[in-house]
């Protein structure tokens, strides 16, 4: 491999973790390691975890001299890739700047099976072909590379007046085509899409005709793909790479570190949604241990109905009969369906620090060099686990299943203890969307008393997030807020795909501060739905959560809103309210005792279907009317989208419970735990698009 390609980008000093690969030339390794030196101490400002870890990276490549993995996910000179088998079909890419351009290249190799045909590729904001930005690519008889820029309309692909892709190279070999082409990421074309920092959706598809070129320069040839040989898959394109690869698969990089497999071993009945759930026991105590990283084990007949692993830290205070008195007889438990009356009352109350949480379409999470997160209760972490499956079974088939985490883990000590913690909406009935909603936006809050009290002076830093919801959901973003005034965004993503919920590093590590607030928001679409959605654990229920690793490592494992009770009715038209149920999910909330309450969607668990379907609120009744709660609602005209857009903002705008909780659900004893919502005197400033910032300077 060539080394000078990597020491450009030190040298140059570019402030973005772009490569310049424009120049290849040879050098060896001692000029390479002298370079790379020179750079790094002409620029105070690489310090930053991201360029530092770029920093490892080239050492290593320099002294390994092989084209060893600039990511997991692709391979130098590529820094991401996707490669799927049936059909065969490989898609890599990579980021290029050229004289300090503000306006990047994408440049990008596709190749799929085409048996001599064409190779379509573009990008979808929704994974349809209407509005999609697409380009068709193929190697006539005389071996000429043609790349053509269309966009989609309807379902058939439109050329595009002006051409923003343009083709660099390509083979044909035993019916493989290979493409390599490029285009800038911000086109300023209104038949392209602009590529953001969120879920995109990549579109492939592979025929077997060959196009021509027409005299009018117009694209003739073409044929229809048909359904077998085509695809979407979503990606983080924008995305910086610079991911370790895991442990596993090279593990000459890493020395000394063991893996831990735990699997489950359960037959799934014909049940839509399943929570399966089993104590486990870290038996490495002897001195303290760091896990640095984790990967989901799936059976792969399974993967598709596996929807969420998550490894619950268990922890019982000594005062309170202490963790291996209360969980070590539950090792010997092959586990069951959790949240039911058959699951030790401990599981649910004990477990509730997150070590980890993996989602569909996650591939793992390797931490950075100088965190890692402790194991072994004496030393600050947990020795007791709860591992919880999630299993999505639309089709309601039998099957059984043996998925779960191969977790990473060393006694060589990081610098630094991180942790996982959870911001949002509570797991509750009380998140309500209103069926037949184009969008429907829901905030929850870490309060500024919450980060008062549980962050030490320095704050935190946040270094990963992971941003789930349901099916409804359609956007998600982490607003973060400093006496009043609004902070850029920690996270967003505009085009959420329930299907690819992978966490992401963030390219510049983010303090969080005593008395800082955070908002998760989160926008809905039910347009599809006759009925109203509810929070809950079911796929078809819904979340509003963020989880961030951070460190150090402090004793706060969760800071969540939930509306106030009665004003989260009043909006609804109802004034007063009563049932046997309420007491059931502690309703209205009064923080008394020791520790928080369980989610509510933990106690009371009813998704339902069809006609049969029976929620939280039919069990309320209204005390003015002695209708249901789901009856009145059920009457309202949702077709007038501005009833629903009042009752959002004044759920928004109006009272809030907070819930600040510890490790072991110890509750923070809060003077405010009914908040309003706060008070903003700066909001962030909207950035331009780069095209119309482009335009304005024109």
């Amino acid at each position: 491999m060539q080394t000078f390609p990597l020491l450009i980008y030190v040298v140059t000093l570019h402030a973005k973790l772009d490569l310049r690969l424009s120049l290849i030339l040879s050098l060896s390794k001692d000029t390479a390691l002298l370079l790379l030196l020179l750079g790094l101490l002409h620029d105070s400002r690489f310090v930053s975890f991201a360029k530092m870890r770029t920093l490892f990276l080239l050492v290593s490549l320099i002294f390994l001299g092989s084209e060893g993995s600039v990511v997991s996910q692709g391979k130098a000179p590529w820094t991401h890739q996707f490669q799927l088998d049936s059909p065969k079909i490989k898609v890599e890419w990579r980021s290029l700047t050229e004289n300090g351009s503000s306006n990047p290249w994408l440049e990008m190799q596709i190749s799929g099976e085409t048996k001599g045909g064409y190779i379509g590729f573009g990008f979808s904001e929704n994974g349809g072909m209407n509005g999609a930005d697409l380009a068709i690519g193929w190697i006539d008889e005389k071996g000429q590379v043609f790349m053509k820029d269309f966009h989609g309309v309807g379902n058939n692909p439109v050329l595009d007046k002006e051409q923003n892709y343009e083709a660099l190279s390509g083979k044909l070999e035993n019916g493989i085509t290979t493409i390599k082409f490029r285009r800038q990421w911000f086109t300023c074309d209104k038949d392209d899409i602009e590529i953001r920092n969120d879920t995109m959706r990549i579109m492939w598809a592979l025929g077997s005709s060959v196009p021509s070129i027409t005299a009018d320069n117009n694209v003739t040839g073409l044929t229809w793909h048909g359904l077998n040989t085509r695809g979407v898959q979503s990606v983080f394109i924008h995305d910086t790479a610079f991911a370790d690869p895991f442990p596993d698969e090279v593990p000459e990089k890493f020395p000394g570190v063991k893996q831990w497999d735990l699997v489950m071993n359960n037959t799934i009945d014909k049940e839509q949604t399943t929570y399966f759930c089993k104590i486990v026991k870290f038996p490495f105590l002897e001195k303290k241990h760091h896990m640095i990283g984790w990967k989901p084990i799936l059976t792969p007949e399974n993967r598709p109905n596996v929807h969420h692993i998550t490894f619950y830290e268990c922890m019982v205070p000594p005062e309170h009969g202490g963790t291996e008195n209360l969980f070590e007889k539950h090792t010997m438990h092959t586990g069951g369906r959790c949240y039911t009356k058959n699951m030790p009352p401990e599981w649910t109350k004990h477990c509730v620090t997150f070590l980890f949480v993996w989602v569909a379409g996650g591939e793992g999470e390797m931490f950075p060099q100088h965190v890692g997160s402790p194991l072994g209760e004496p030393h600050g972490g947990a020795t007791y686990f709860m591992m919880e499956v999630h299993y999505d079974n639309p089709t309601r088939k039998v099957f059984h299943d043996k998925s779960g985490v191969r977790i990473f883990y060393t006694d060589k000590l990081r610098e630094n203890d991180g942790s996982v913690m959870l911001m949002g909406y509570r797991i509750t009935p009380f998140l309500l969307l209103p069926p037949k909603q184009p969008n429907f936006v829901m905030h929850g809050i870490c309060s500024s008393e919450c980060t008062e009290q549980a962050l030490p002076p320095t704050g935190i830093k946040v270094i990963n997030t992971l941003l789930h919801g349901h099916l409804s959901m359609r956007k998600l973003r982490l607003r973060h807020f400093r006496g009043g005034k609004e902070l850029p965004l920690i996270a967003k993503d505009d085009y959420y795909d329930f299907n690819y919920q992978q966490s992401r590093t963030l390219q510049e590590e983010i303090t969080v501060l005593p008395g800082d607030e955070l908002i998760t928001e989160c926008e809905y679409e039910t347009t599809q739905n006759n009925r109203m959605v509810l929070g809950g654990l079911s796929t078809t229920q819904e979340m509003c959560q963020t989880f961030f690793i951070y460190y150090p490592r402090i004793n706060l494992m969760q800071c969540t809103s939930q509306y106030e009770f009665t004003e989260f009715f009043k909006p609804l038209g109802i004034r007063e309210v009563n049932g046997t149920v309420l007491k059931q999910i502690k309703m209205p909330y009064n923080p008394s005792g020791e520790f928080d309450p369980p989610d509510d969607a933990k106690e009371l668990e009813e998704s339902g279907e069809g006609d049969d379907f029976h929620s939280l609120y039919d069990h309320i009744n209204i005390v003015d009317t002695g209708k249901s709660v789901a009856q009145q609602i059920k009457e309202m005209n949702w077709t007038d989208t501005t009833i629903a857009k009042k009752i959002e903002k004044q759920w928004q705008h109006g009272r809030h419970y907070a819930y600040c909780t510890g490790h072991g659900r110890k509750r923070y004893p809060l003077k405010k735990y009914i908040m309003d919502y706060p008070t903003i005197s700066k909001p962030a400033e909207k950035e331009d698009p780069f095209c119309k910032a482009k335009q304005s300077l024109e």
